[in-house]
C-alpha cells in the first residue's frame, strides 16, 4: 500500500491503525458484541469403530483436533454430533500432545441412533449453536474392545469389552497369546495408563510386532476395519523400549512395528496408532513401518528415543518406514538421540522415509533431534523400493535438529508438497537437497529460522549437494532467515544451474548472493517476537509480497483459521497476518 505524494514510513502508519480500526470492527456485530467463532475441525484420531460394546456399552472413543471449540460446558455450551446424534459422553477437553494451540476433545460415540454401519457420518463440533463446518467423517463400523491393565490385568481370566476383566498383555512372545491373540479387524486395544511404564516383550523383541495379521478397510461387515492401539482416556499410558545392548545383537528391538511387507504379502496393514507415549532407544525406533506397511494412521502419540544416547547404531526415528497411505498427524517427536548429542552418526531422525508409498504429514512437533535430521527422506533399493514422493509435508513445526531441518535426499522423485512450516534453528541447513530425480517439488510459505547453528563453512539455509534437474524445484514465498554471518545458500553442486522456480522468496540475516530468485524480497522480517512468535507485524516486508500462483495448495496459514491471502496479496512465510 502506498499513495502517491505520502512518505512510505508514513503510509505503513495509516495502514496499521486502518488495520487495527477493521480488525475490531469484524470482531464486532452490528450492535457492538462479539461475533460467535466458529469451531474449526481439522481431524480426529480414528475414522471409524462399533458404536456399542466396552464401557458402558457405549462403543470407541474418539478424539477431535481443532481449534475454537471454547474453554468449558462439555455437553452443554460444546456439543459432538455424528451423522445428526449426539454423542453419548464427553471425556476431556484439553491441548493436543502435538502442536499445544490445537484443542483436543475425547467423547465417547455411543449408539448414535444406530445409523446403518459402514457409511461414512459427518462429523460436526457445535460452540454455542454455532457448527464446525469441515468434512470429517466416522463410519461405524462391527468391532470389539480389548481392555489391557498392566497391573489389574489377567490374560486367563480377561474378558473381550468387559473395562473391568482387563488383559494383562497386549502381545507375548507368542502371537496366540494377550489380547493380541484375540483381536481381529475392527476391534480395538484399549491400554491403561496406570502409573507404571509398559516394559513388556512381544513378538521378536517389540512391545508389538503387526506380523501375523492386519486390518482392512471398515465395510460395515463384522471382520473388517482396522486394527486400533490406544490409550485410555484421561491417562497416560506410557510404552517404555529402551535401547538394550543385548537385544540389539538380535538385529531386531524396538516399540510398535509393522512386518516386511515384501517376505509376508499383506500382512502387517490397516494399523491405527493414538493417544500413546513411547520411548523406543532400539534399532527399530518408536513405530516402524517397516517395508510396505500400508494403511498406518498415527495420530497424537509422544514418540522419543531418548535412551539411544548410548546407540550409535539406531538408524530409524521416531516415526520411520515406507508405504502407501499413511496419515501422521499431530504427534510430539522429540529427543531422538544416535549416540551422544554433536558425536554421533545423525542417523536418526524426527521422521524418515525410505520408500514408496503416500503420506499426508501434518500438525506434528518435531524438536530436539541431536541424532539426525528433522525430517528425512533417502531410498537407496533395499526397503523394496528404489523412489518415494506424494509427500505432504505441511503445519509442522520442526526445531532443534541436529542434522538438517528437512533433508530430501537419494531418491526422493515427484509430488513432493511442503507448506506452512516452521523449521526454527537446525542445526546445518533448514532445507537441504541431494537427490537427482526431483520434479517440480512445491515449497511454498515455509519460514526457516536461524538455519546453520553450527556456523558450518559451505552451509547454508538452502543446500544442494547433488545435480538437480532442470524442473526439480517450485520454491516461492519462504522466509528465509539465516544465523547471521551464515550463507543463504550452499553445497557441493549449489543452486547456480537451472533448478525450477525460485520466486518470491524473503531472505534475512545472512550473506551471499540469490541470483537464482527471479524477484527476491530482503530486510527485516518483522517478526512480533524474533526467535520465539514468528508471527508478521503490521509493518513487516513480508505482507503482500508474496506470489499468488502457489493459491491451489496454499489456502491458509501455520495457524490453520486464518485464509490466504488477507490483504493485496500473498504474505511471505508460515504465517499469513489477519486483516
Amino acid at each position: 500500500m502506498h499513495t502517491a505524494g505520502i512518505p512510505m514510513n508514513l503510509t505503513r502508519l495509516l495502514y496499521s491503525a486502518w488495520l487495527l480500526l477493521a480488525l475490531t470492527m469484524a470482531a464486532l456485530n452490528g450492535y457492538g458484541e462479539p461475533m460467535p467463532v466458529r469451531p474449526v475441525l481439522v481431524y480426529t484420531d480414528i475414522l471409524s469403530g462399533p458404536n456399542n460394546g466396552g464401557e458402558n456399552d457405549q462403543g470407541i472413543y474418539l478424539s477431535l483436533f481443532g481449534k475454537h471449540f471454547g474453554q468449558g460446558g462439555l455437553g452443554g455450551r460444546i456439543k459432538v454430533v455424528i451423522g445428526g446424534a449426539e454423542v453419548a459422553s464427553y471425556l476431556s477437553l484439553k491441548p493436543s500432545r502435538g502442536r499445544n494451540d490445537i484443542q483436543q476433545l475425547t467423547v465417547q460415540v455411543g449408539h448414535l441412533g444406530k445409523p446403518k454401519t459402514g457409511t461414512p457420518l459427518p462429523v460436526k463440533v457445535v460452540v454455542d449453536g454455532v457448527e464446525s463446518m469441515e468434512r470429517s467423517t466416522f463410519t461405524v463400523n462391527p468391532g470389539r474392545i480389548l481392555f489391557v491393565d498392566n497391573i489389574k490385568g489377567d490374560d486367563r481370566t480377561a474378558v473381550v469389552g468387559d473395562i473391568n476383566r482387563p488383559f494383562r498383555h497386549v502381545q507375548t512372545s507368542r502371537l496366540s497369546e494377550g489380547a493380541w491373540g484375540q483381536v481381529r479387524p475392527g476391534d480395538f486395544i484399549v491400554m491403561r495408563g496406570t502409573g507404571t511404564p509398559w516394559t513388556d516383550k512381544g513378538y521378536q523383541n517389540f512391545f508389538l510386532r503387526v506380523r501375523d495379521k492386519s486390518g482392512s478397510a471398515p465395510t460395515g461387515q463384522t471382520g473388517s476395519g482396522p486394527i486400533g492401539l490406544m490409550g485410555y482416556p484421561g491417562e497416560d499410558v506410557y510404552i517404555y523400549q529402551p535401547y538394550d545392548a543385548e537385544l540389539e545383537k538380535s538385529g531386531t528391538s524396538g516399540a510398535i512395528s509393522a512386518v516386511n511387507g515384501l517376505a509376508f504379502p499383506g500382512l502387517g496393514q490397516w494399523v491405527t496408532v493414538s493417544n500413546l507415549r513411547i520411548e523406543g532407544g532400539g534399532h527399530d525406533g518408536a513405530i516402524n513401518l517397516e517395508i510396505r506397511g500400508n494403511h498406518w494412521r498415527i495420530v497424537n502419540n509422544e514418540l522419543t528415543a531418548a535412551t539411544a544416547v548410548k546407540n550409535i547404531d539406531a538408524k530409524a526415528g521416531g516415526i520411520v518406514g515406507n508405504g502407501f497411505d499413511q496419515v501422521w498427524l499431530g504427534n510430539y517427536i522429540h529427543d531422538i538421540f544416535c549416540g551422544p548429542a554433536g558425536t554421533g552418526p545423525l542417523q536418526n531422525h524426527g521422521i524418515y522415509i525410505d520408500g514408496e508409498g503416500d503420506y499426508e504429514i501434518a500438525y506434528n512437533v518435531i524438536d530436539n533431534v541431536p541424532g539426525g535430521s528433522g525430517f528425512q527422506t533417502y531410498v537407496n533399493g533395499t526397503n523394496g523400493s528404489d523412489n518415494t514422493g506424494n509427500i505432504n509435508l505441511h503445519h509442522n513445526l520442526i526445531r532443534n535438529a541436529g542434522k538438517h531441518g528437512i533433508n530430501l535426499a537419494d531418491g526422493t522423485r515427484e509430488n513432493v508438497r511442503i507448506f506452512n512450516n516452521l523449521i526454527v534453528t537446525p542445526r546445518f541447513a533448514g532445507l537441504r537437497l541431494n537427490t537427482t530425480q526431483l520434479s517440480k517439488a512445491r515449497i511454498y510459505n515455509n519460514t526457516f529460522y536461524g538455519t546453520n547453528t553450527d556456523r558450518k563453512p559451505k552451509y547454508g539455509a538452502l543446500m544442494n549437494d547433488w545435480n538437480l534437474p532442470a524442473d526439480a524445484l517450485d520454491l516461492q514465498n519462504n522466509l528465509i532467515v539465516a544465523t547471521p554471518g551464515t550463507d543463504y545458500t550452499g553445497g557441493t553442486v549449489g543452486f547456480g544451474g537451472r533448478v525450477g522456480i525460485i520466486n518470491r522468496n524473503f531472505w534475512s540475516g545472512g550473506r551471499g548472493e540469490v541470483a537464482m530468485d527471479r524477484y527476491p524480497q530482503s530486510g527485516d522480517p518483522g517478526f512480533v517476537t524474533d526467535g520465539r512468535d514468528f508471527h508478521l507485524r503490521p509493518q513487516s516486508w513480508a505482507i503482500d509480497a508474496g506470489s499468488p500462483t502457489v493459491a491451489r495448495i496454499v489456502e491458509n496459514d501455520y495457524d490453520i483459521v486464518t485464509k490466504r491471502p488477507q490483504g493485496l496479496g500473498f504474505d511471505i512465510g508460515a504465517y499469513e497476518l489477519p486483516r
